[in-house]
């Protein structure tokens, strides 16, 4: 399950790596499966993971769940969405 939570600071541990993608409106993207969460920087965030969907505003987090699937992103509104993901090095 998709879980929110509403922390600005990065993950404590130091296995992630953080990536930064920016989305306008219509645009689609496909996340690897190795992103374990994902953060709002600004704008808000449409995910679907596993035929679940939660939307996120800036400066929300989600933990995304190992899937065999990909979770796909897409913003909201006329707004820019800037993200800040994290993927496990492993």
């Amino acid at each position: 399950m998709l879980q929110r939570y509403s922390e600005c600071a990065a993950p404590v541990s130091g296995t992630l790596k953080e990536d930064r993608i920016i989305l306008m409106q219509n645009e689609v993207y496909k996340l690897p499966q190795t992103h374990r969460e994902i953060q709002v920087l600004s704008g808000i965030a449409w995910i679907t993971l596993d035929k679940q969907d939660i939307i996120l505003h800036s400066p929300e987090k989600a933990s995304l769940p190992p899937s065999k699937n990909f979770a796909v992103i897409s913003a909201l509104n006329n707004m820019p969405l800037i993200v800040a993901l994290w993927q496990d090095k492993s």
